[in-house]
């Protein structure tokens, strides 16, 4: 078991440094580091216990408070997700019952270390007792993390993945663990060492599957949901590159009506699919508004108005979600047919430079990263 400990610490702390590092870190996953340090901390607390201290009631009994925080990380961590405007910390409450476990863990380590084996009766009424109320805030909060995950954006497919993997896993040690600990404390029954390597395996391995959705899955599925969106035109990607606000300052107080932004962003989807005008390097708002017949004043208020995005994000999404598809076919190519400087020109980026740029800031990828994780095999979990 102690080997189980120690690569289970090995691993959410390099999962947390993952996330902490990472460069699409969302609000959200300031929570999920959190879920991650606290098994890295509660996976410590055992460890030392396991191979430091030789009171062997301890060493079988003594429950860590940390657990009093899995339930709540997982819910505020749902509950952000589904609504970006939540704060957490509004709901401090919810970790009363871990402030109260870390008292009475503190206090009957005090007690068994200087009154001994008197101090045993009060080590198993709080075993019994903070147990049952670790599994009541696993039971509800993972309920009510699952039925937030209902509630997510079709976009938040790896958030969706990730809670879904958390409260499942947690609810799952719940069904197995508990009849086993109190048949443990009230029938006497040996089980427990059985079930505590069920346990630290799972919290493991929630820290590896957490990356893997994130990195690996989430990432491939990110793209592949972005680039059949603009490419079918079924919804405007997300805002980025905010510093790029240009033509913004064009859009004076709008005095179009939403019919008619409508019709305008209509009829400039269409003609940039059929006509890829984004290609062009030097293409600017007068000359697209020249080459769509469309009001550049009127162009710029339906792009910054109805898209909510200015005239250089807008192509700049074309051409990474053009390049995407270029990339795709380019794949099965040999290492030396791939030139990136042609792709860039090809998809109408005046420099290499700025096509890595833009493409790493709407994929959270640069373009041969991109490339080297279609060609990696394809990992079934």
């Amino acid at each position: 078991m102690h080997h189980i400990i120690a690569i289970g610490i090995f691993q959410a702390v390099v999962a947390a440094g993952m996330l902490w590092k990472g460069k699409v870190r969302t609000s959200a996953d300031t929570l999920l580091i959190m879920f991650i340090a606290c098994i890295a901390c509660h996976l410590s607390i055992k460890f030392v216990i396991y191979n430091f201290v030789s009171d062997e009631q301890v060493r079988q009994q003594m429950n860590t408070f940390i657990g009093f925080c899995y339930g709540p990380l997982v819910y505020l961590y749902a509950r952000k997700v589904s609504d970006d405007t939540f704060v957490p910390a509004t709901r401090w409450y919810v970790f009363l019952p871990f402030i109260t476990g870390a008292i009475a863990y503190f206090t009957i380590a005090g007690v068994i270390l200087f009154s001994g084996t008197s101090g045993y009766k009060l080590l198993k009424w709080y075993n019994l007792g903070s147990y049952a109320c670790i599994l009541a805030s696993d039971i509800g909060y993972a309920t009510l993390a699952l039925r937030l995950r209902n509630s997510f954006e079709a976009s938040k497919v790896v958030e969706k993945r990730i809670v879904s993997i958390i409260a499942w896993c947690f609810l799952g040690m719940v069904l197995i663990s508990a009849p086993v600990y109190f048949a443990n404390t009230f029938f006497h029954a040996d089980l427990m060492i059985p079930v505590r390597i069920v346990t630290y395996t799972a919290l493991s391995g929630i820290c590896v599957l957490i990356v893997y959705y994130k990195y690996v899955a989430g990432a491939a599925s990110a793209v592949t949901v972005f680039s059949e969106q603009i490419t079918t035109g079924t919804t405007a990607p997300p805002q980025l590159l905010q510093n790029e606000t240009t033509e913004a300052a064009l859009s004076k107080k709008a005095v179009l009506p939403a019919e008619k932004q409508e019709e305008i962003w209509a009829s400039l989807e269409e003609q940039m699919h059929r006509h890829h005008f984004f290609t062009d390097c030097d293409l600017s708002l007068d000359k697209l508004a020249s080459l769509t017949g469309i009001n550049k004043y009127h162009l710029s208020e339906t792009l910054n108005g109805l898209a909510g995005k200015s005239f250089y994000q807008y192509i700049n999404e074309y051409r990474v979600a053009y390049a995407l598809k270029q990339i795709e076919s380019l794949s099965s190519a040999r290492p030396e047919e791939v030139n990136f400087l042609s792709l860039a020109y090809k998809s109408g980026f005046k420099a290499k430079s700025s096509f890595n740029r833009y493409f790493k800031e709407i994929t959270g990828f640069t373009p041969s990263e991109h490339l080297k994780m279609l060609r990696q095999p394809k990992i079934a979990v």
